[in-house]
């Protein structure tokens, strides 16, 4: 008797069905993963700039209470309240500048504009650009300097102004002498803004325009005698 020998070739492969479900599971994880991919991001963004206001507040406190440059040979107390009281606010600026116009490396500008507190603890116009260049690297910090709501209450108003939405001085403005306490509490609004053309036209503060801009951080802070 002879016997055939049949080989039968087994073909391995997916059938369709099998293919349609790993793209569906496979696209089901891919949006999964972009869903998640928003938050992240505005994580990271939320840590940078937690950062970078961290990194402006050190700045700002070690400027205002340890800058030589200010008032070098007279009262820093006095300097200071002088700068908030004779306006009701004063206006501080903290920015990175590039060290020269082919440079990649930066350094940090502080101090105030438009206030007779020390030449070295004043910043003017040129500071933001060297003739037509500007110099600013990255954002511009605008510090907003205002009586504090912890001052004594016999020495500032009873209510935040209605329309600039901050407090003023009634007693010591403008000379310090008058005022008693050996501390000056301030309130320290911080808000970013980005170099423009015409960004050094508006150096001084608008207190109407700034009471309906949410600045970045509000804090507390003061100077003693």
């Amino acid at each position: 008797m002879i016997y055939l020998k049949q080989n039968f070739s087994r073909r391995c492969g997916f059938s369709l069905i099998e293919v349609v479900l790993a793209i569906g599971i496979f696209m089901v994880t891919v949006l999964a993963l972009v869903g998640l991919l928003g938050p992240t991001l505005k994580s990271v963004d939320e840590v940078e700039q937690t950062d970078a206001i961290t990194s402006v507040v050190n700045s700002l406190n070690a400027f205002l209470q340890q800058s030589p440059e200010i008032a070098p040979n007279a009262s820093k107390f006095d300097a200071i309240f002088n700068a908030v009281a004779n306006n009701g606010h004063a206006t501080i600026f903290v920015f990175q500048t590039y060290l020269s116009a082919n440079s990649t490396d930066t350094e940090l500008k502080i101090g105030f504009y438009g206030e007779d507190v020390g030449d070295g603890a004043e910043i003017s116009g040129s500071d933001f650009q060297d003739g037509s260049t500007p110099q600013v690297a990255g954002s511009i910090y605008r510090v907003v300097l205002t009586p504090s709501s912890v001052l004594p209450a016999q020495y500032r108003s009873a209510e935040r102004n209605s329309t600039t939405k901050v407090y003023s001085l009634t007693v010591g403005s403008p000379e310090p002498s008058i005022y008693p306490e050996g501390y000056f509490a301030m309130e320290v609004r911080i808000f970013a803004e980005e170099y423009s053309e015409s960004f050094t036209n508006n150096l001084y503060s608008n207190l109407t325009a700034l009471a309906d801009v949410e600045p970045l951080f509000t804090y507390n802070a003061a100077v003693v005698r």
